[in-house]
């Protein structure tokens, strides 16, 4: 008991120190009469409606499972005052017709993807995608590559860890979003949810993006 508290004092405290980056509060609410809703930074969702909203953007996948939808709301940001998001599971046999990064392409065909659309302002042209693969313990322990976060304007890498969990476990995992090799901004979902930004280096639309698609993980 006292090896894992230790274990998980020094993770912490090796992650908080990452340089560039700021723990971000997160409060959801979820009254008796009211939909859940989570904020952090200067968004905030809107009620999470099960299924896909937009069939047409995702016609590709057959058989989605656990589909769901929301907007991202943001009153304060230039790129619009709402993003929408589309996220749901599927095989990775469903890209089997698509070009996905080398990560992901020797997925194996029963591996459950995560898939995110995210429609990010009036004035953000385009959509951006994010895919991420189920890791095994070996890959969260290293803090490899789970996916990729993409558009026709850029990409950014996802990496996932268990460095705020135990060892070979799924508890507590943290995915990290890293843009030019740097952690910009990262994610723990789940019942106590945590958020972190750079708030010195992630531009105006970045930072819109980034945060829509650390929303979706935080509503899964």
């Amino acid at each position: 008991m006292l090896f894992r508290t230790l274990l998980l004092l020094f993770s912490t405290l090796t992650c908080v120190a990452q340089k560039g980056l700021t723990e971000i509060p997160v409060t959801i609410k979820d009254g008796w009469f009211t939909a859940k809703t989570i904020s952090f930074d200067k968004y905030t969702t809107a009620e999470r409606k099960n299924g896909i909203d937009q069939p047409a953007s995702l016609s590709f996948i057959k058989n989605p499972i656990d589909a769901f939808n929301f907007l991202l709301l943001c009153d304060t940001c230039k790129t619009g005052s709402k993003a929408h998001i589309q996220a749901l599971y599927t095989p990775r046999i469903a890209f089997s017709d698509r070009s996905l990064p080398s990560v992901l392409e020797h997925a194996e065909s029963d591996n459950k993807f995560t898939y995110i659309v995210i429609q990010a302002g009036d004035s953000s042209p385009g959509n951006w995608e994010m895919i991420l693969r189920n890791m095994t313990y070996l890959e969260l322990n290293e803090n490899k590559q789970a996916g990729i976060l993409r558009s026709s304007l850029g990409e950014i890498k996802v990496t996932a860890n268990n460095h705020f969990g135990i060892v070979n476990s799924y508890e507590n995992i943290r995915y990290e979003f890293v843009s030019r090799k740097k952690v910009v901004a990262a994610v723990i979902p789940g019942t106590h949810p945590r958020v972190w930004l750079d708030l010195n280096n992630l531009k105006e639309e970045q930072r819109c993006i980034v945060a829509a698609a650390m929303a979706a993980l935080l509503l899964r």
